[in-house]
């Protein structure tokens, strides 16, 4: 969490990302952790949740009977925006409290279906297992048809929202009555159900009579009191209370005997696995086996706690036993297998269960195909991506979105997206490819953009307008951001637009995605569209964030016009949008690259006289920049004081700066002191680009052999990489001094070459530097228009690099005629010349 709340303070514009984030985590059943991600998105101004996530989470909560948790998730959403299905389980979590009146206070707020939903049959259809849970605690409370204040009581609220019990439901509630007050407490049950719910009165008693005398429909006392037990051991598990799931099971048995079902006992099975007690569920396996009920899904079972403990031999040896027993491993079994298998990494084995599976007739569903996707990641070869696109285009059923979702977040995260291209249009050439939501069109179009691939994004957005998919407000970002990231800021300005003028589409258009908009103005310079869509966002009542005027005055301070930024900082004060540190950070660098270092000074003072934020290295590196490019020595010095004052550590980038101001003022020096003492006191070592500053400025001061022993310097610094740039600035310094010989020698030492007498270097990976050909062709110019030695060292250098590295330097140079100029014969005539005078 704390990584990304640091990733956003980054970037913000990572805020759609981390919105989306509580749905995938709820996937994989992480309820903790996409609640801490929802309370992470609260502080976030940036970062909006969909209202679904909320309720997904909910819905999560409520299984877990974490009753407490689903009221405090519910808290944190507006009431105006709680939709029917969040208000349905606060309703069910409130039942299950036992609180009726606070149930019904939530049925209530449930708006009832329009008549063309009714006709229809469409509008918000509350779940059965709600309804009966309220009806049931209604029952038992005697509060039926009304309640105490004469508001509308459960029966009333159940009929509204379009309720339809049938016998199965009127004989659970019956025998759940029959249990707690006796055929008497069940009379007033009858009667409602005679007057409201649509059955008659013979209906009523007969069933009544059947489970008096045991004989119901699946829910007799019995039966009812079974699954009561089976209910318990599931939550007792969940909880990690293995004794009192023990206890639950033992009382059971011993009212019942023997008796019990494979069901009761594979529960409780289960409970042993889940609470990690191996031993006990081995025990527990061994007397299943005795009284003869033990079936597939206790071996299943017994299976998955060896695999959570990593004893594979285990595991194998049971599915040989079950088979022996005649029962035949299915894909449960297989599936076990494969995720673990998948856990420890271990390829050859995944792919060898799979063709097991197949080997035993048993298909591969969903299921398989998930765990292997989540298997494939950055390192995965692409041919596992496509086997398993094979089996997806196999499967007996068709696939559903949470699978399609699967298959596109493994093609995102090993970049093949061609893969998940071919895989759709083979889909959509069967005539089987599912209806996608939202959410799912935004990750495929965020990450085609994020590769580059603008057309197939567009191509994305016009399947959703087709396919009649609502794009929310996450979508709509997501496709802007792709388009500007593609450089097409004016065609995701000309969409934001569009959906502007659809009414139904005016609300998702928010703050983000002009922000985002404004940035790819910002990019490209285009001033004067960077301000046209800010006008655009003030007229449509568009609010402006911290971060939307911080990018306009980013893009201000890069285009020098940091005197239009005065208006954007008026406009901040007028609407109450406070600055931070990134706004000043902005000001400042935008003046230093003005020329106007006193005016950033000046920020800089007034900043630190209001006291809301000290200045940070970012901001003390701007002016330090400012006062190399004005070669302002002494500022320089009192600027990296003021930073050991506040305690704020160097980088090697101010210690870049720091060299290049002392360089140029002729104080080598105190150049190489203050590289050594800063890099000592603040526990770094200089990079290479405080190495090729260093170099810069040996030239600058004419010393060569200082700039030539750095380089052995930096390649004795395990630490530290040279690069390209590093050799280029090296050999254009050895020109620049008319020192071609030793510029050979670099090139020797940067290609690793025979008769280089500088120290050897590489790169991590053991493959030569190098240099960029135009540095070679300027060296090669050079060299052939200079003396016969050097025209020969050329030759030489030339004839090495062909040879030993495969390159050929292009020349435009004519070489002079030494026969004219240079040799015995015009050594001759100079020195008759010099006779004569």
């Amino acid at each position: 969490l704390e990584e990304l709340r640091s990733a956003l303070k980054e970037n913000p514009s990572l805020g759609p990302v981390i919105a989306g984030l509580p749905t995938i985590l709820l996937r994989e059943d992480s309820l903790d952790l996409a609640e801490s991600v929802l309370d992470l998105a609260e502080e976030e101004e940036n970062v909006k949740v969909e209202t679904s996530a909320y309720a997904a989470l909910m819905a999560s909560l409520l299984k877990r009977r974490s009753f407490a948790r689903v009221f405090l998730v519910a808290s944190k959403v507006p009431e105006e925006d709680l939709t029917p299905r969040m208000l349905s389980i606060l309703a069910s979590a409130a039942a299950q409290q036992g609180s009726l009146s606070e149930a019904l206070q939530h049925l209530r707020r449930i708006p009832e279906p329009t008549k063309k939903e009714k006709s229809e049959g469409a509008g918000f259809q509350l779940a059965m297992a709600v309804a009966m849970q309220v009806l049931d605690l209604a029952t038992k409370e005697k509060c039926l048809e009304h309640e105490e204040d004469g508001e509308t009581g459960a029966v009333e609220e159940l009929l509204r929202l379009q309720c339809t019990f049938e016998e199965k439901h009127l004989e659970q509630l019956l025998a759940s009555q029959l249990k707690r007050s006796g055929p008497e407490g069940c009379r007033p049950l009858l009667e409602v159900a005679s007057k409201s719910l649509g059955f008659s009165e013979e209906d009523g008693a007969s069933i009544l009579a059947r489970l008096q005398n045991g004989r119901g429909g699946g829910t007799s006392s019995g039966g009812t009191e079974v699954q009561r037990c089976a209910a318990a051991i599931k939550a007792f598990a969940k909880d990690r209370n293995l004794a009192s799931a023990s206890k639950a099971f033992e009382k059971l048995r011993s009212s019942q005997g023997n008796h019990l079902t494979p069901l009761i006992y594979n529960c409780f099975l289960d409970a042993c696995v889940q609470c990690g007690d191996l031993d006990r569920a081995r025990a527990h396996f061994e007397e299943m086996k005795e009284l003869k009920v033990l079936d597939t899904v206790g071996y299943n079972t017994l299976l998955k706690g060896f695999l959570s403990r990593g004893q594979t031999k285990e595991a194998r040896d049971l599915v040989k036993e079950m088979n022996s027993q005649g029962l035949s491993a299915n894909k449960v079994t297989y599936n076990e297998l494969l995720h673990a298998a998948v856990m420890a990494k271990d390829r050859r084995s995944m792919w060898s269960i799979v063709e097991e599976m197949q080997a035993a007739g048993v298909q591969p569903n969903a299921v398989t195909c998930s765990i292997i996707l989540k298997s494939l990641m950055g390192y995965t070869q692409v041919a596992d991506l496509r086997r398993v696109s094979g089996l997806i285009e196999n499967l007996e059923d068709s696939i559903d979105e949470v699978l399609f979702s699967s298959v596109v977040e493994a093609c995102i995260r090993i970049e093949h997206l061609d893969v998940l291209t071919e895989l759709m249009q083979r889909f959509r050439q069967k005539g089987s490819c599912v209806k996608l939501s939202a959410p799912t069109y935004g990750s495929m179009i965020k990450a085609y953009g994020q590769a580059g691939d603008a057309e197939r994004v567009m191509e994305l957005w016009a399947e959703m307008q087709e396919q009649g998919v609502k794009p929310t407000s996450i979508t709509l970002g997501c496709l802007t951001e792709a388009l500007v990231v593609n450089n097409k800021a004016e065609e995701a300005w000309e969409l934001v637009r569009e959906q502007m003028d659809r009414e139904e589409l005016r609300g998702s258009i928010n703050t983000v995605i002009y922000s985002t908009v404004l940035k790819g103005f910002a990019v490209v310079k285009n001033l004067d569209k960077v301000f046209a869509v800010y006008d655009e966002m003030r007229t449509h009542k568009i609010a402006c964030n911290t971060i939307t005027y911080n990018t306009m005055l980013d893009a201000c301070a890069k285009a020098c016009a940091m005197s239009r930024a005065s208006h954007l900082l008026e406009d901040m004060a007028k609407t109450c949008v406070e600055p931070d540190i990134i706004t000043y950070s902005t000001i400042i660098k935008g003046y230093c690259l003005e020329g106007d270092v006193d005016r950033a000074f000046h920020v800089l003072e007034e900043m630190k006289k209001d006291g809301k934020f000290r200045p940070d290295e970012i901001m003390y590196n701007s002016i330090l920049d400012g006062c190399a490019k004005q070669h302002r020595v002494e500022d320089s010095l009192k600027v990296l004081e003021e930073m050991k004052t506040s305690r704020i550590s160097p980088s090697n980038y101010t210690l870049s700066i720091l060299v290049k101001v002392l360089g140029h003022a002729r104080r080598l020096g105190q150049a190489f002191e203050l590289v050594e003492s800063l890099s000592k006191q603040n526990n770094f070592r200089p990079n290479v680009q405080v190495y090729t500053c260093l170099v810069q400025a040996c030239i600058h001061n004419r010393k060569l052999e200082r700039a030539m022993s750095l380089h052995d310097t930096m390649v004795a610094d395990v630490g530290c990489s040279v690069d390209d740039k590093f050799y280029a600035v090296l050999v254009r310094g050895c020109l620049q001094l008319r020192q071609p010989s030793k510029a050979v020698d670099v090139v020797r030492a940067a290609f690793q070459l025979p008769g280089c007498t500088l120290a050897h270097s590489a790169r991590r990976d053991g493959r030569h530097v190098g240099l960029e050909m135009k540095t070679l062709e300027e060296l090669a110019s050079k060299l052939q228009g200079g003396s016969y030695e050097e025209q020969a060292a050329w030759e030489a250098l030339a004839t090495q690099l062909q040879q030993e590295r495969k390159i050929q330097v292009a020349t435009t140079t004519t070489r002079p005629s030494w026969s004219s100029h240079h040799g015995p014969a015009a050594r001759s005539q100079r020195n008759s010349r010099h006779r004569d005078a």
